[in-house]
């Protein structure tokens, strides 16, 4: 049977922070982009379905809607609003719902204890984009006996709100394949791609959007005669992603992972030429929710190698003459140099100016904090830039269980250091970007979630703290009323 679940959350945020009241890094962070970004206050409906496992074709549906107040002003949002059809390991889900995280506290409610949720390019840290996708849940291979499955996902989305690109696309494939290697170890690799595409703007015009375009997209082939030059010369759109490798033990009461989650921004990051540029997380778990400790996760993030340094050749007049924003003027000879290689500038693109972001958020790792720029002070004219510090190191280290058995709780802290990027939000290579010196940050936060009337109502504080010289320093604290209701039809 399908579980009919309605929930009401009302919360309130409160930031000492003196620059506009915002609140610290773990207050809004893997929130899917809807918690206040400065004091304020969110309520927030949810309802939906869950699919019923005994029927071999299922349906369900979900939706959530929240209004939020905070300085940037008031408003209803539409956070999920889906429904989904699953017929055995094939899966179509319409609309727009969450991304799937790894890495969940001893209760889901208080979240993933990773950075990035487990994936680096598709965290939760952003506004949900409507669009597709079919899926294939893991499907075993004919002829390995079960010890080899295959699954992944093929997906369109639209992007919303205010961009350098108004309407660009967002297109996804994902396969990934998984080895048992014995009863209790099993291996995973696979490959997760977007692509940036289509939009206008008022300097660049009507991008290419067609269904050869389409086609030229799903395949990595160049743009026709109406694209930019630059797509013309590499592939059409704007395009990235992650490989992930990843090891996993599962005993009977715990279980323990090790994954290498690799980003990528062009050919040479796609051949590992970016190693060891990455997010390595170590996860162990057990499966009693009720311990004082049931999950420990500690990452470390390293993007610094960007496939080397950038390579530069001497530029040619026709190259001098066209303007490109990749070249360079070095001043120890006075020489227009032009950038081959090399600084692969994770989720940034000239083109897509916007960068891998929803609502001035970033959609992959949450580190990569938000470069955006305004016209006038309002905050309604904000847009996003990309992101001006895609080169850090960051330790990361996550704990949760039950407080006395009964309370489920997280405590996430994050030490990282930023060293700033190598192009500025035009594409422009400024070398002068890149810091010698990096600029260190703290951020940590506490949430727990107090079960009161037999779980009918929740009570979720949540403490935060922010140091350092990336982020403003402030602390900040939330406090959410939950009330669930369930019914079983």
């Amino acid at each position: 049977m399908n579980d009919f679940v309605v929930s009401l959350m009302l919360l309130g945020a409160f930031s000492s922070n003196a620059y506009y009241n915002h609140m610290p890094f773990w207050a809004t962070t893997n929130q899917f982009g809807i918690m206040p970004e400065s004091s304020g206050t969110l309520g927030l409906l949810r309802a939906g379905t869950s699919f019923d496992e005994q029927r071999t074709l299922q349906w369900r549906w979900g939706t959530s809607l929240a209004y939020r107040t905070d300085w940037f002003g008031g408003g209803v949002l539409i956070d999920e609003l889906n429904a989904s059809l699953r017929y055995r390991k094939l899966r179509l889900d319409l609309g727009m719902i969450h991304p799937e995280q790894d890495f969940m506290a001893a209760d889901a409610t208080l979240g993933t204890l990773s950075v990035t949720g487990g994936n680096f390019m598709l965290s939760g840290n952003a506004r949900t984009l409507p669009g597709y996708s079919v899926r294939l849940e893991p499907f075993d291979i004919p002829f390995t006996g079960g010890h080899v499955q295959l699954y992944g996902r093929f997906g369109d989305y639209a992007t919303l709100g205010r961009r350098y690109m108004q309407g660009a696309l967002v297109h996804n494939t994902a396969l990934y394949l998984r080895v048992k290697a014995g009863e209790h170890l099993w291996f995973t690799a696979g490959i997760d791609h977007y692509t940036l595409w289509a939009g206008r703007n008022e300097e660049a015009g009507v991008q290419p959007h067609s269904f050869v375009d389409y086609l030229r997209v799903l395949t990595g082939a160049s743009g026709g005669s109406d694209a930019s030059l630059g797509d013309q010369v590499n592939s059409l759109g704007d395009h990235r992603g992650r490989e992930l490798l990843r090891v996993d033990y599962k005993a009977g009461s715990w279980s323990i992972c090790f994954q290498h989650d690799i980003p990528y921004d062009d050919r040479s990051g796609m051949i590992f030429r970016n190693f060891p540029d990455g997010v390595n997380t170590l996860s162990f778990s057990f499966k009693d929710k009720s311990r004082w400790i049931s999950d420990i996760v500690y990452e470390y993030h390293y993007t610094m190698n960007q496939s080397g340094d950038c390579e530069r050749r001497l530029a040619t007049e026709a190259e001098i003459a066209s303007g490109s924003k990749r070249l360079y003027l070095a001043p120890y000879d006075g020489k227009y140099y032009l950038i081959v290689g090399g600084a692969d500038n994770y989720c940034n693109n000239f083109a897509y100016r916007s960068g891998w972001s929803a609502y001035t958020r970033q959609i992959g790792n949450p580190l990569f904090y938000s470069r955006y720029s305004t016209e006038v002070d309002e905050p309604g004219n904000y847009y996003m830039q990309g992101t001006g510090n895609n080169l850090l190191q960051a330790h990361h280290f996550a704990v949760s269980g039950s407080l006395f058995h009964k309370i489920p709780y997280r405590l996430v802290a994050t030490y990282s250091l930023h060293y700033g990027c190598y192009f500025d939000a035009d594409g422009i290579y400024r070398p002068e970007l890149r810091l010698d010196k990096p600029l260190g940050q703290f951020s940590a936060g506490f949430t727990a979630m107090i079960p009161c009337f037999r779980g009918i109502l929740d009570i979720i504080p949540g403490l935060y703290f922010d140091k350092g010289m990336c982020l403003q320093d402030c602390f900040g604290a939330t406090l959410s009323i939950k009330y669930n209701i369930l019914k079983t039809r």
